[in-house]
């Protein structure tokens, strides 16, 4: 069987050549679970950007449910002996609301079907990507929240963290109005979370009633290299984040890292092995990154030092790509793979 899939278009058109290569990579990660005996390429004869997608067999119900989760569909199709294409599959729907990630605008933010892709990365290399109930996702750099409101239309429960107070406060002022807007019945309360010392950190949480179910985000005030304090082991299934760029986004360290020199690398230093406490075994973290100002060899090794396994080659090779003249973006993926710490 033959199929086509018809990609999101993109205004930049440097960005949409390379969207391709990240639809095709994406696109391997999740195949190699549901179809593993499918091929993905880039369909060339095509006059819109698509890929092209042959199998054995018919697409089974949970492959097509895969592609409908993938970040730069717009529509899956047969491809039919006299060159027709019949319909099959658009995007699935979003439990909250598709312009949910999109609204909020400010310098910096990182599009929202790239942060989905980063999200199904993480999806895709943990163990949990057929598991039935909600999924649990942190971002320890949310910035104003883009990628946990992501997660939120996936059905799952979510936690953003930053050290900008500024930005998580924006973060949950667009979100209550959004909730009040759409009259999705809701509930909001203020908490906190000790760090070691007795340090607080304070959340807010948003209980939201969507649909024929319940998500729920919580948005904390706290250092990511403290993530290993605030959180129980074991917690978290997932873990994607867009790391700073040292362009236009700009970061706050946190007092667990000197300001100035690589305070990135650093930080992560710190951070990484806490991060790990907090997964589930068999559970992903997948971050975003400038390749121009921080290598992926060097990140792939944090990640192995901190216990991860790296996971490379194939697909995971196939994420970097142009963002801007000083931007050059690209992904490093690990797991925990015991039930140690």
């Amino acid at each position: 069987m033959q199929y086509s899939m018809l990609l999101w278009p993109h205004a930049n058109a440097r960005y949409q050549q390379e969207t391709r290569n990240l639809a095709v990579a994406e696109l391997r990660l999740a195949l190699q679970r549901v179809a593993p005996e499918a091929s993905v390429a880039i369909d060339e004869a095509a006059d819109m950007p698509c890929l092209a997608i042959d199998c054995p067999d018919r697409l089974s119900e949970r492959a097509v449910a895969a592609i409908r989760g993938q970040s730069l569909l717009y529509q899956l199709f047969e491809r039919r002996e006299d060159g027709s294409l019949l319909p099959v599959a658009g995007r699935a729907a979003a439990a909250v609301g598709d312009d949910l990630p999109a609204i909020l605008k400010y310098k910096g933010k990182t599009n929202e079907m790239f942060l989905q892709l980063l999200l199904n990365v993480a999806l895709w290399s943990s163990d949990f990507w057929d598991e039935a109930g909600p999924l649990h996702f942190y971002d320890p750099m949310c910035g104003r929240a883009t990628a946990p409101f992501i997660a939120l239309n996936r059905g799952w429960e979510a936690v953003g963290a930053d050290v900008d107070r500024t930005d998580l406060k924006e973060a949950e002022k667009f979100f209550k109005r959004y909730l009040e807007y759409h009259r999705f019945k809701h509930a909001t309360a203020r908490a906190s979370r000790t760090c070691k010392g007795g340090r607080p950190a304070p959340l807010t949480r948003f209980d939201v009633t969507a649909g024929a179910g319940k998500v729920s985000l919580d948005l904390v005030e706290l250092d990511a290299a403290r993530s290993g304090e605030a959180f129980s082991k074991n917690t978290f299934h997932l873990i994607a984040c867009d790391l700073p760029y040292g362009v236009r986004h700009d970061a706050q360290p946190g007092q667990s890292v000197p300001k100035g020199g690589n305070w990135l690398e650093a930080l992560l230093k710190k951070a990484l092995p806490g991060w790990r406490g907090i997964l589930k075994p068999g559970g992903a973290v997948a971050l975003s990154f400038n390749a121009q100002t921080f290598k992926r060899d060097r990140l792939r090794g944090l990640m192995a030092d901190a216990g991860f396994e790296v996971l490379a080659d194939g697909p995971y090779d196939g994420f970097g790509h142009w963002v801007e003249q000083a931007i050059t973006r690209d992904i490093v993926v690990g797991r925990k793979v015991t039930s140690g710490g």
